[in-house]
């Protein structure tokens, strides 16, 4: 068995998710660790028993790698995730992987260039309910997809300030998104209106939030289905702890069906004539999109992946149209903004 070896470039709260996930597996070993928190990088690769580098251009030089996980924040994805291909490496990137179309594009050219294997972190896309949904769309004629992400002021600070995160329908409700085209099928329109009413004030000026407070989004599909997207990061955190999973939701309207989908959570099939089913989640996703990846790696056999690159690429290519959708008041067609430099 051929030990696969990992780095994780960014080792904030998900890089570190990644590395808990990598030590559970017996053919897959993290060797190097790189951050600019210096006091960061300290703790965990003695923890960890793993090598610091402040340096990614050194960490590539030194360091015999072959896949890169890159969990920075997103404005440093694609410049990082180049030169990792250019040094033959696979990836596995954190979403979005750009606010930059430009940037998703060239991406794009040098992985298929390169011929790397390289994934997106839709982790939620690899679990047991997501599987459920998608087999009973095969019996169903689907006509809208509905859902919403109920959030507060994000706790890490970047993320409050859109200029440098893309806001919450590109940081966070991305997920959402990418299951839509999953489930769905592929995106031609979108038309977005956001607001910043709500989270306009002194207080969230002072610990730097910079961003829309709630963000309504309208889809239309390749196959005639139609979808809404609602979000909002104008609540407060206690709501979440106390919910049962409600503050994160996608309902899919069928033909004498409905589909509810509890994100992470249980899903539950209300069908005509027939008892509700509840289906509860069964394993860990990233776990599960990481067993994926693995063998992708091994095998080089890209159909394994469900996160792949070049289908994340159109998830990323529709969130962005939707802020410019929203910023400029009008339908955003993706063939006419795909054309975009």
């Amino acid at each position: 068995m051929k030990m696969i070896r990992f780095a994780i470039i960014g080792i904030g709260r998900r890089g570190l998710n990644h590395l808990e996930t990598l030590r559970k597996f017996k053919n897959a070993e993290v060797v190097a660790v790189c951050d600019v928190n210096e006091a960061r990088l300290k703790e965990v690769s003695e923890k960890y028993k793993v090598k610091p580098y402040k340096s990614v251009d050194e960490m590539l030089n030194k360091e015999k790698i072959d896949v890169a996980v890159i969990a920075t924040p997103v404005i440093y994805h694609v410049p990082i995730a180049l030169k990792c291909v250019e040094h033959g490496l696979d990836l596995m990137l954190e979403k979005p992987v750009s606010l930059s179309l430009k940037e998703l594009k060239e991406l794009l050219k040098a992985v298929n260039v390169h011929d790397v294997i390289a994934a997106v972190g839709f982790q939620t896309k690899y679990t047991n309910l997501v599987d459920v949904i998608k087999e009973e769309l095969k019996h169903s004629i689907a006509s809208m997809i509905a859902g919403h992400w109920y959030w507060t002021i994000p706790p890490i600070a970047w993320i409050r300030n859109r200029n440098l995160a893309g806001g919450q329908v590109v940081e966070q409700a991305i997920h959402l998104v990418d299951l839509y085209r999953y489930f769905i099928g592929e995106i031609n329109e979108v038309y977005a209106a956001y607001t910043e009413k709500g989270r306009d004030t002194e207080e969230e000026k002072k610990i730097g939030f910079n961003n829309w407070a709630s963000c309504v989004v309208a889809f239309k599909f390749d196959n005639n289905c139609v979808g809404t997207l609602y979000c909002t990061y104008a609540l407060y955190p206690k709501i979440f702890i106390d919910g049962k999973g409600e503050h994160v939701m996608i309902d899919i309207i069928c033909r004498e069906k409905l589909i509810r989908y509890y994100y992470c959570k249980e899903v539950r099939i209300y069908e005509r004539g027939k008892d509700v089913r509840v289906y509860t989640l069964s394993d860990e996703p990233t776990y599960r999109m990481y067993d994926c990846f693995i063998k992708a790696v091994e095998t080089r056999d890209k159909s394994l992946l469900r996160t792949s690159y070049d289908d994340a690429f159109m998830t990323n290519v529709v969130v962005l149209a939707a802020n410019k959708s929203a910023i400029e008041g009008r339908i955003v067609k993706i063939k006419e903004f795909l054309r975009e430099e």
